[in-house]
C-alpha cells in the first residue's frame, strides 16, 4: 500500500518529466501533467484488475427479505461467503439446463447479477453473521477542477501491489503518449512522402507500443490470481 504523492515522484523519474528550471531560471511545464497522469494510472488499475485483483471483505447487509443483498460498488468478482454461525462456507448455485428451480428452496446456496447477491436460503437477518469474500477494483485516484487549477488528493491511498508498480509505470505511460500521439498523426496527415520518412510514421505511437509491450512483458512475469469460488 501506498500513496499517490509516492507513485507520481516515482512518475517524475520514470518519465523523466521531474519539475525544473530554464535558462530563466523560470519553472518549466511538465510534459504530462497530474490530470493526464491520474487518468492513465486509474486506466492502467483497471486493466491490472483482471491479471491480479484486490483481495476485500464485508459483512453482508441482506435485505429484510432475507434473501438479497446489494454488492459493493468495487465488486469484481466472488471469493466465497462464510457462515459464521454454522462454521460453513456456502455454495455457489450450479445451473444445468432442464433442472427446476424452486421458489422456496432451503439449501445454502447462492448466485450473483447485475450488482446483486441472491440466497437460495432464506436467512433471519437479524441473527445470521454471513461474511462476504470478494475480489475488487482498485480505487481510483481522484482529483477536482476550480477556475482551471488543479486541486489534487495527494494522499489519496494506492492499493496496487508494489512488484506490480514497474509494469504500470509503462502502462500509465503508454496511455500519457496518447494525446501527443493523435496530435502527431493528425499534423502527419499534411506531410509529403520525402526520403525521411512518410505520414504514417508516428515516433509518439512508437513509443506508446514500447511502453504496451513492455507493460506485457513484465505482467507476464507472475501468474495472475486464480479467481475461483470457494465452496
Amino acid at each position: 500500500m501506498t500513496t499517490w504523492t509516492r507513485v507520481n515522484g516515482k512518475l517524475d523519474l520514470f518519465l523523466d518529466d521531474a519539475p525544473r528550471l530554464n535558462a530563466a531560471g523560470e519553472l518549466t511545464p511538465p510534459l504530462f501533467e497530474e490530470p493526464l497522469r491520474i487518468e492513465s494510472w486509474n486506466y492502467a488499475q483497471r486493466t491490472l484488475v483482471h491479471h491480479t485483483p484486490r483481495a476485500r471483505t464485508m459483512t453482508l447487509q441482506l435485505e429484510s427479505s432475507g434473501r438479497e443483498a446489494v454488492l459493493p460498488d468495487d465488486y469484481y468478482t466472488m471469493q466465497g461467503i462464510y457462515d459464521a454461525n454454522n462454521e460453513r462456507w456456502w455454495r455457489p448455485v450450479n445451473w444445468e439446463p432442464g433442472n427446476v428451480r424452486l421458489s422456496d428452496d432451503d439449501s445454502e446456496r447462492y448466485w450473483t447479477f447485475a450488482g446483486r447477491l441472491y440466497l437460495e436460503d432464506t436467512i433471519d437477518v437479524t441473527s445470521t453473521d454471513l461474511t462476504l469474500y470478494y475480489w475488487a477494483h482498485y480505487p481510483d485516484v481522484t482529483y477536482t477542477l476550480d477556475d482551471g487549477t488543479v486541486d489534487t488528493y495527494p494522499q489519496s491511498i494506492i492499493y496496487t501491489p508494489l512488484w506490480a508498480e514497474p509494469a504500470l509505470a509503462h502502462l500509465t505511460a503508454c496511455f500519457c503518449e496518447f494525446p501527443k500521439e493523435i496530435f502527431a498523426a493528425d499534423i502527419n496527415q499534411y506531410k509529403i512522402r520525402v526520403d525521411s520518412g512518410n505520414p504514417l510514421q508516428n515516433p509518439r505511437q512508437q513509443s506508446a507500443l514500447h511502453h504496451l509491450d513492455m507493460w506485457n512483458r513484465l505482467i507476464g512475469l507472475f501468474p495472475p490470481t486464480r479467481l475461483e469460488a470457494v465452496g
